[in-house]
C-alpha cells in the first residue's frame, strides 16, 4: 500500500502512475467517495492524459460496487464536468 498522504490533497488527489497510483488504488479510491460522500449517483469524467482514461473507470467501478448510479462522460473539461454533475 502506498503511502497516501504523498498523493491525497485537501482537493484533489495527484501523483505519479503507475509509481504512485494506479487502477487498483482508484477503484478504491471510487469505493472510499461513496462511503464518505454518502452520493447515491455520481458523475466522472477524466482529462487527455494517457492513463485516465483506465483511472477513471477503475474509479467508476470502485463506486458501483457501492450501489451508486455512475455516469461515465469521458474525456471533457472540468466546466464540462461540473456542468453534467448539475444536469445529470
Amino acid at each position: 500500500m502506498p503511502d497516501l498522504s504523498n498523493i491525497v490533497k485537501a482537493y484533489d488527489v495527484r501523483g505519479v502512475v503507475p509509481d504512485e497510483w494506479d487502477e487498483s488504488l482508484a477503484e478504491l479510491f471510487g469505493a472510499a467517495f461513496v462511503e464518505v460522500t454518502g452520493a447515491g449517483a455520481i458523475v466522472v469524467g477524466h482529462d487527455m492524459r494517457p492513463s485516465s482514461p483506465g483511472l477513471s473507470v477503475a474509479f467508476a467501478r470502485g463506486a458501483a460496487a457501492r450501489g451508486v448510479d455512475v455516469t461515465l462522460i469521458g474525456l471533457c473539461s472540468t466546466d464540462q464536468l461540473y456542468y453534467a454533475s448539475g444536469s445529470l
